[in-house]
């Protein structure tokens, strides 16, 4: 017959068998060990914390294993006392333990007589795959009682340490969550391959996007070469969540490369702050700080400059840079007078405009006739590159014919047609307010400086009404009074032959 002590050898090797590593001996009598009772949740729960007046979540799908220590005694399995056992946790409270303890004991009555051991760790695992959320908190939810305190549930969890173990519950499932990548086989969005080990591919910490070690590091290697390190991006289409160092130095596998993102992005971050400059002799980033002071010393090569024109300091001089700006005011104003000597009512403006962009459509669809004497527009719809001039019979090649140089594009690219854009445009170039903002100064004011490049007032006195070039012709016939004059010298002109040719140019650009 066997006996208890056979029968305990047997569970233990059995118990051994299934689980591993996962059980260890605490002593060498083999009647007293420990077990990590690992848990499989199929989903995700949420780990929520309260601290506080604050209220944390996030998804888990990992916990740390349950400590089960059993203690085998002499007449076990035979007699109705189950083996002496202890559960232990970090993270459980100890009313979840106790409730632990009674359903194991209630599963040994069930099962008087028999190995129960691995009853008990199946009986854990079920009551776990129940559980949908867990709660810590640093306030004590419970009136504990002493007299009520089970020997078996023993938990060190501290209701003041509920953010400490907050923390080491959401490190440990990362943990875990990176050791099943590794152990399994994924898709690279970038090669599409298929079946590639978790080793060989890098998951990115902030969007869990994985791409394969090679690919990744193509990506970065191009980006680094080319100068573009603020665009490290995650490589999906749908992700703007930028790398971390870590994953790029992991990436790119080069000490040497690594270095220069290091240098490039400590570059481009500088040129983003506006107290810093780059010394014009050794490139050393210079930080100043007095805005209205010019001055600018370099702390490596002991260089002074001018933070505006990055040439030799010059205190009693007029800048450069300031000379420039100086002059875009001047001619600025000087195309504010301009405008505002024409005083236009807003519908003269919005017919000039109108007129403007029928100019335009006109002079992005035709091409001059390569005849100097002709130069007129012509379309192309349809056909070979094989051209003909029906007003002087000139044949010639469509590509051989010359784009006219025309600035009206800017009425279709910037303002987009926009007639009420224009207008905006038009009534702040007019404006008498002097613009104190560098950028605004820089940008050309394109309608207004259009409109004084191809526009002329009737030279006769009676009329004075506004006329517009087409194209290249400085032949103008004004829509008003039929009046004939010309473009370049606003003289009247009676006979074009005898003007042409000898006082001014027929055709000019603008």
């Amino acid at each position: 017959m066997t006996t208890n002590k056979q029968q305990q050898e047997e569970e233990l090797l059995i118990l051994k068998s299934i689980l591993g590593d996962a059980i260890v001996d605490l002593d060498n009598d083999n009647i007293q060990f420990e077990i990590d009772v690992e848990f499989q949740l199929a989903t995700p729960f949420y780990l929520n914390l309260i601290h506080d007046s604050n209220h944390l979540s996030t998804l888990i799908q990992n916990l740390p294993p349950l400590i089960l220590t059993i203690h085998f005694h002499d007449e076990y399995p035979s007699s109705q006392d189950s083996p002496t056992f202890v559960l232990s946790s970090c993270y459980l409270s100890c009313e979840f333990l106790q409730k632990m303890c009674q359903k194991l004991d209630e599963v040994w009555e069930q099962n008087l007589g028999q190995p129960i051991v691995y009853q008990w760790i199946e009986c854990l695992k079920e009551e776990f795959s129940l559980i949908h959320e867990i709660c810590l908190s640093n306030q004590d939810v419970y009136e504990r009682d002493d007299s009520d305190d089970e020997p078996r549930a023993m938990s060190t969890y501290q209701s003041d340490q509920a953010p400490h173990v907050y923390e080491q519950l959401i490190e440990y499932n990362q943990i875990k969550e990176f050791e099943k990548f590794l152990h399994g086989y994924h898709e690279c969005s970038i090669c599409m391959s298929n079946n590639i080990p978790g080793r060989d591919m890098i998951r990115l910490y902030k969007c869990n996007h994985a791409f394969c070690r090679n690919c990744l590091h193509d990506y970065a290697q191009i980006h680094i070469n080319t100068g573009s390190v603020e665009w490290l991006y995650c490589p999906d289409s749908q992700c703007q969540l930028s790398l971390l160092p870590a994953e790029i130095k992991l990436s790119v596998n080069d000490d040497r490369l690594y270095y220069k993102y290091e240098q490039l992005l400590l570059q481009k971050t500088l040129e983003q702050m506006q107290d810093i400059f780059w010394c014009p002799r050794c490139q050393h980033p210079v930080l100043t700080g007095n805005e209205k002071d010019n001055l600018a010393l370099c702390d490596q090569c002991r260089f002074a400059f001018c933070k505006k024109c990055k040439k030799t300091y010059h205190s009693q001089t007029l800048c450069g840079h300031e000379a420039e700006l100086a002059e875009l005011k001047r001619k600025r104003r000087k195309l504010r007078d301009q405008l505002q000597d024409l005083n236009m009512v807003p519908d003269d403006e919005e017919k000039l405009i109108r007129e403007f962009l029928a100019i335009a459509r006109i002079e992005n669809s035709t091409r001059l006739c390569p005849n100097p004497l002709c130069q007129v527009p012509i379309e192309k719809n349809l056909g070979c590159d094989h051209m003909y001039c029906i007003r002087c019979r000139k044949p010639f090649n469509w590509s051989e014919a010359a784009d006219q140089t025309t600035d009206t594009k800017v009425l279709f690219e910037k303002y987009e047609s926009d007639i009420n854009k224009m207008q905006k445009a038009l009534q702040d170039e007019k404006s008498n307010r002097e613009d104190s903002d560098e950028n605004m100064l820089l940008q050309e004011p394109t309608i207004g400086k259009l409109m004084m490049k191809r526009i002329k007032k009737c030279p006769n006195t009676k009329c004075g009404k506004i006329c517009i070039k087409y194209g290249n012709n400085n032949y103008l016939i004004c829509e008003h009074c039929k009046r004939s004059f010309c473009f370049s010298c606003d003289n009247s002109i009676i006979n074009p032959k005898q003007h042409f040719g000898v006082k001014c140019k027929r055709q000019s650009t603008v």
